[in-house]
């Protein structure tokens, strides 16, 4: 199975995660994505209580796998959450407006910011530079999808 289109570089990543065009809130769910073991879903379903900040870690709750475990962040994460939780003790973590941020936004979002690229992109390629040293290059990424300069 070819799985190039489920690849993001390095530079798709660091390009939308600083797009000012993106709210916060979208950016900090792609961060995570990108960090950490955590999935789209186990991500939004966050509450406030959930980002221990202090331990930097969030508490998954309704884990794919079933059960309750803790997720590492890192300092910068860490950072991006606090700024977005502010002086609120409870609700949904990630929102826009009102309302608990949804896949769909942070889906089409992402596409938007990378010309076309799965949110899904993100956690698959992680995955994929975990178990190889080489990080994958945005020429790199180009010759796999046949691509030309």
């Amino acid at each position: 199975m070819d799985t190039t289109q489920l690849l993001v570089t390095d530079l798709e990543v660091d390009s939308a995660l600083a797009d000012p065009a993106v709210p916060d809130t979208v950016r900090a769910v792609w961060h995570l994505l990108w960090e950490s073991e955590v999935t789209l879903d186990e991500v939004l379903a966050l509450d406030v209580p959930d980002a221990e900040l202090l331990n930097r870690v969030v508490v998954i709750r309704h884990a794919k796998e079933g059960g309750v475990f803790e997720a590492g962040i890192s300092v910068v994460a860490s950072h991006l959450l606090r700024e977005l939780i502010g002086a609120r003790t409870e609700g949904p973590l990630f929102t826009l407006g009102e309302r608990r941020l949804t896949k769909v936004r942070v889906a089409a979002a992402f596409r938007a910011a990378t010309g076309g690229r799965t949110v899904h992109a993100l956690r698959f390629t992680r995955q994929i530079k975990e178990r190889g040293p080489a990080r994958l290059s945005s020429a790199a990424a180009d010759r796999r999808e046949g691509k030309s300069a």
